[in-house]
């Protein structure tokens, strides 16, 4: 009975090591460089986007193209990147 528990825990432990790593995470980007410091200030290190934010989208890392416009404001740098299908949008550093 012991070596039965015994291996149903370690299967069980082995198991839940065993999931599958999380997706491709989501870059949040606004319209404007205000609007996303606004953002940042509320929720620095999250990724959901308040209604009061309008501008601003979760994109897929895939959608984001290359630097059109930098901003470095204190010690953070700031990229206006383009996206595939439309404007550059300011990104979160």
């Amino acid at each position: 009975m012991r070596l039965f528990l015994i291996t149903c825990l370690v299967l069980t432990c082995t198991g839940a090591s065993a999931e599958s790593p999380p997706g491709p995470r989501t870059i949040v980007a606004c319209d404007n460089l205000v609007t996303l410091r606004r953002l940042m200030a509320q929720d620095p290190e999250g990724d959901t986007i308040p209604a009061e934010f309008g501008g601003c989208r979760a994109i897929p890392p895939d959608g984001i193209g290359d630097v059109e416009k930098r901003a470095m404001i204190g010690d953070a740098p700031y990229e206006c990147r383009t996206l595939k299908d439309g404007p550059c949008l300011w990104v979160r550093p």
